[in-house]
């Protein structure tokens, strides 16, 4: 998503650096996208004067073309906000599938019967029942772990149940049934309001079937938020470029069929539309 939203920008930059031809010589078909002409070619322009048009004022220009370039501004600004925000989570998310691997023949185990995870779930191997058990039948209560448990950061100090204090509060646990179980309260973070998990475990306490679902559900609820997020950075892209396509470039023909325009007549041609 990066990628294209890179694209965007250097597609404009790129026509806007280059000699091209920003304003129509004199003698030539006026653009319907001027309201007025100037006769001085790029050709005779400083290359730093070309690119200053990208961010010159509205003169000349039809009320179409300033209204699309306002909304390049805004959807490229949107979407390099989203963007940077999506970047600061893959590495976490990376991280996580890394460390959630490092735990399949970590700590000790009951072993026995399996719970039966759904591999959607994405866990390096199932979980055995009686590890579960032992998770959920600890008789600390959430609020006790909290207590005793490090207070490393703001929100734990705040009351917040994170990760390390339940382990913590687990001892002799197997490390991969406590990452599970802990994924259920929370989803892609390591923080969660503590009467948030003494409920599910109450649950899973009376129900432990109940589990296997609950992990499947967080996990899902993880994916589709992943999703939605690539999906709508995804469209701001669009949106913006097609404000910088209506804005700089209306006559270009690539634009009337994206994204094979990019490649044909592909983005190399946008110098030759510039107004």
């Amino acid at each position: 998503m990066q990628f294209f939203h890179s694209i965007i920008l250097g597609a404009v930059l790129a026509a806007c650096t280059a000699r091209i031809q920003a304003f129509a010589p004199a003698g030539t078909t006026p653009s319907p996208f001027r309201t007025q002409l100037n006769t001085r070619s790029s050709l005779n322009m400083e290359p730093q004067d070309i690119l200053s048009s990208l961010f010159a004022g509205d003169e000349g220009l039809t009320e179409s073309v300033i209204g699309a370039r306002r909304e390049f501004f805004l959807w490229f600004v949107g979407a390099s906000g989203g963007a940077g925000i999506a970047r600061s989570q893959f590495p976490k998310m990376y991280n996580n599938v890394k460390n959630v691997n490092a735990l399949r023949d970590e700590g000790p185990t009951l072993g026995g019967e399996t719970i039966g995870l759904n591999p959607l779930c994405g866990y390096p191997r199932d979980i055995a029942s009686s590890d579960l058990l032992k998770v959920i039948n600890n008789p600390k209560s959430i609020e006790r772990i909290v207590t005793d448990g490090p207070k490393e950061n703001y929100l734990a100090q705040r009351g917040y149940l994170c990760y390390d204090a339940f382990v913590a509060g687990n001892p002799g646990c197997n490390p991969l049934t406590l990452r599970a179980v802990f994924d259920t309260f929370a989803t892609s973070t390591n923080v969660v309001a503590p009467d948030t998990a003494q409920r599910l475990l109450d649950e899973y306490k009376k129900d432990p079937s109940t589990f296997k679902n609950a992990l499947l559900e967080s996990k899902l609820k993880s994916f589709a938020a992943i999703g939605t997020l690539l999906f709508l950075l995804g469209l701001a892209d669009v949106l913006a470029f097609n404000g910088a396509y209506r804005g700089w470039f209306p006559e270009w023909p690539g634009g009337d069929h994206l994204p094979a325009g990019l490649i044909d007549p592909g983005l190399w041609t946008i110098p030759q539309y510039w107004i």
